[in-house]
């Protein structure tokens, strides 16, 4: 099966798409990005009691809000063709996590997953958003995404888990779970210094287009290595699995078929065997990038996700209220 339409005609596949990159694909990658922003927000998780936060936006103020967390080497960059895709639509904001591009570091070198997601919290209400129309988390940013829509409850319509990850606080002792976070560690470390094309490999699919590999050996260049080392730490201190029965979020999952960093079986499919009810889109030819990979397909899953919540038609009066 080719790639659906555009995201206005609000396809319905699920199940395994056969994606092939398009003329369209090429274009939304081409768009330029959005100037990155920053806000000034006050936290006690930040060693000065407040911190600098980086992000990008584009789309009207008042229409509803998807909200765009990036991956653990990655960064609000990442996002390319959803800003250039869904921009009419939707207001659309990504983050630099903190220890990313400009965005201040946590104070905490071991930080939970609640500090990132009360920091998602502090950057929305800086920006006036009290109510998301969709939270979309690419990989380590869908472990943030679900746990920020376990706590948020009603104030979050829509669920999108790209490249979903589990996360690693499972079933272990202590002193196993601080075996494997010390092994990470060192393992992550190895990878930073890693070239890009290496990376690049392990990323996408074999079959990538030239110009999304273009794009992903530039993901890294919002990361620093105590951003990307707390973003691992946190990462044992959460497992998605026991969040996602909680939500009562609509929720979409994307997984590649051929992604070799957060594999179907280890992740993807664990987290739908606890939530059946999901749409579930494995996409054929697909690497751990799905928004770069196959971007109008991305969209129109997102679009269509956000829309069947129901609230996609609110102006930002009607939606920023529980």
């Amino acid at each position: 099966m080719r790639r659906g339409p555009s995201p206005s005609s609000t396809p319905r596949y699920e199940g395994s798409v056969e994606m092939t990159f398009s003329t369209e694909d090429e274009r939304l990658l081409a768009h330029a990005l959005p100037e990155t922003r920053r806000v000034e927000v006050y936290s006690t998780h930040f060693a000065d009691g407040h911190g600098q936060l980086e992000y990008r936006e584009a789309g009207a103020p008042d229409n509803p809000a998807i909200l765009l967390l990036h991956g653990i080497g990655s960064s609000s960059a990442g996002y390319r063709a959803q800003f250039a895709g869904l921009q009419d639509r939707y207001r659309l904001i990504a983050w630099n996590a903190p220890g990313y591009g400009a965005t201040t570091p946590l104070a905490d070198l071991r930080p939970s997953c609640s500090h990132y997601v009360e920091i998602v919290t502090e950057l929305l209400v800086a920006l006036g958003v009290s109510r998301l129309s969709g939270i979309v988390g690419s990989s380590w940013g869908s472990v943030i995404a679900t746990a920020f829509a376990a706590r948020q409850g009603a104030s979050v319509d829509a669920l999108v888990l790209s490249a979903p990850n589990t996360a690693r606080r499972i079933a272990q002792t202590v002193e196993q779970r601080e075996q494997a976070r010390a092994a990470a560690l060192q393992a992550a470390s190895a990878s930073f210094e890693q070239s890009r094309e290496v990376i690049a490999d392990r990323l996408l699919a074999p079959a990538a287009a030239a110009s999304v590999r273009s794009h992903a050996l530039r993901l890294r260049d919002g990361v620093t290595l105590a951003g990307w080392e707390q973003a691992i730490n946190m990462l044992f201190t959460v497992f998605t699995p026991e969040l996602l029965p909680t939500i009562t979020s609509r929720i979409a999952l994307i997984v590649g078929a051929d992604d070799r960093v957060a594999p179907e079986a280890q992740h993807a499919a664990v987290l739908r065997a606890v939530r059946p009810d999901m749409n579930y889109y494995r996409l054929d030819g697909v690497g751990h990038l799905p928004k770069l990979e196959a971007p109008v397909g991305f969209n129109a899953i997102v679009d269509e996700c956000v829309r069947s919540s129901g609230t996609a038609g609110l102006s930002r009066r009607d939606s920023r209220h529980v």
